[in-house]
């Protein structure tokens, strides 16, 4: 995978799988409601980009039901291949997935929606690439996208080193121009693919005590980010000590401390009748 300008950074091991299925179950039911209030419905034909282990489109496809169907779009043949193979095990014939570059891919069917989590963060130009996917969308089409504001993550009542770990994070990603909070960023991107200005919401989980899942999700990113948390001399791998990151996290928490994780940032708009 590209670690380029806006390049996708975090690969496709096993474990980074592992890691985007965790978030994905994390943020389920925002993106759920998301698809629901932005006008998601039975019988619709939907476009998931950057569609990955196939999370997203899972659950378009249980909105949209038999009579819809669900195509996923990404860059990485090994969360295509597995995004196919787990739609086979689930049973939803109505969602398939293929391999494409959305920067230079043309559709060439007619849709009713677009939805896309997490995946304009990594677009150089998202606007332009948005503008471009959405001709496909019929008149009065549904256009969806989620982004992280990452710097809204947030420990109350615990222990300095959740912030100087989330640091971290905020660093690396910026270090290979990645932009950290496009969440709140959303309805530029949205007015510049001429789509107006969307309705905006955003929505994360306030988890209290060491259990929380927060932290888990917090040391897997370091995990799949320490190549170039180190490689920028952002912190030495000794510092990070990977393997007893997610222990430390949850041991500096107790009982009455709170954590947030990143907001996610919901935007919907249609497109011109």
């Amino acid at each position: 995978m590209p670690t380029t300008q806006n390049g996708y950074v975090l690969g496709a091991k096993d474990e980074e799988l592992d890691r985007l299925d965790l978030q994905a179950s994390y943020y389920r039911m925002a993106t759920i409601d998301a698809m629901r209030w932005a006008g998601i419905e039975p019988g619709m034909k939907v476009l998931d980009i950057g569609s990955g282990t196939g999370a997203v489109a899972f659950d378009a496809a249980r909105l949209v039901g038999p009579t819809g169907s669900v195509l996923g779009v990404d860059i990485a043949e090994v969360p295509v291949q597995s995004a196919n193979t787990r739609a086979a095990r689930l049973g939803l014939d109505n969602v398939s997935f293929q391999q494409a570059d959305l920067a230079s891919w043309e559709p060439t069917e007619t849709f009713d929606a677009l939805t896309g989590r997490l995946i304009t963060m990594y677009l150089p130009n998202p606007s332009v690439v948005i503008a471009s996917l959405t001709r496909a969308l019929r008149p009065g089409g549904v256009v969806l996208l989620q982004e992280f504001a990452i710097s809204s993550a947030r420990q109350v009542d615990g222990d300095p080193r959740f912030q100087r770990i989330l640091d971290w994070v905020l660093a690396a990603f910026r270090a290979v121009g990645v932009p950290t909070d496009l969440g709140y960023d959303l309805g530029r991107v949205f007015r510049g693919a001429g789509l107006g200005t969307p309705t905006m919401t955003m929505a994360a989980r306030w988890e209290d005590g060491p259990d929380a899942v927060a932290y888990g999700l917090l040391a897997a990113v370091v995990r799949t980010l320490l190549p170039v948390i180190t490689a920028h001399r952002i912190a030495t791998a000794a510092e990070v000590d990977i393997d007893t990151l997610e222990d430390r996290l949850r041991t500096a928490s107790h009982q009455g401390s709170g954590v947030l994780a990143a907001l996610l940032v919901s935007a919907w708009a249609r497109t011109p009748d």
